[in-house]
């Protein structure tokens, strides 16, 4: 998506697909979903679904990098952080009513450069930048929004060090690969 804020209409139309394709599965409703295909969903762009139960995460997927159209990744993630999401039980037709949707269109990751792993750390900017690490095979991911709840930089890298599957203060002792990108998120009503 372009660098300038999304329009509201395509923000609903994003939403309203991802709320038919979970209802599609959940309910088996015949939402016809090629009636929301557009020109502007057909741009490529890194995105997220996240599902919220009263204000808790209930699901959440997304490709960091661009190689599906938005229409394509909204379908499938959608599913994903409905279905297989690995820290959750399956969506159910009951929970669907409570679910609140919200999508997240991010920038294409920008690599943090530094001598450490802490000067590089000391460069993201908490709040606005969402986080990759990597070490290997070792890789995790935080939107900006996880921000809210871990506002501390060193708990926030320590968290993400846990979720990429490393011991919390890994970040302390070895090296990082750190990149940053920063998203657009809106969410229905």
């Amino acid at each position: 998506m372009s660098k300038q804020q999304t329009d509201p209409n395509l923000k609903n139309k994003m939403l309203k697909l991802s709320r038919q394709v979970l209802e599609n599965e959940l309910y088996h409703s015949n939402h016809d979903l090629s009636l929301l295909e557009s020109p502007e969903l057909s741009e490529k762009a890194g995105i997220f679904v996240s599902l919220h139960i009263k204000e808790k995460l209930r699901g959440c997927i997304g490709r960091l990098e661009a190689h599906n159209s938005i229409y394509k990744n909204v379908i499938d993630l959608s599913k994903a952080a409905a279905f297989e999401d690995h820290r959750f039980k399956n969506l159910t037709a009951k929970e669907l009513e409570k679910v609140k949707i919200e999508i997240s269109i991010l920038s294409k990751p920008a690599k943090v450069e530094g001598q450490t792993t802490v000067e590089k750390i000391m460069k993201i900017r908490p709040k606005k930048d969402g986080v990759i690490i990597s070490n290997g095979h070792n890789n995790a991911t935080f939107l900006p929004q996880v921000w809210e709840s871990v506002p501390i930089r060193e708990d926030f890298i320590s968290d993400l060090c846990r979720k990429a599957g490393l011991t919390p203060d890994y970040w302390k002792y070895y090296e990082l690969d750190i990149s940053v990108y920063q998203v657009e998120h809106f969410e229905e009503e």
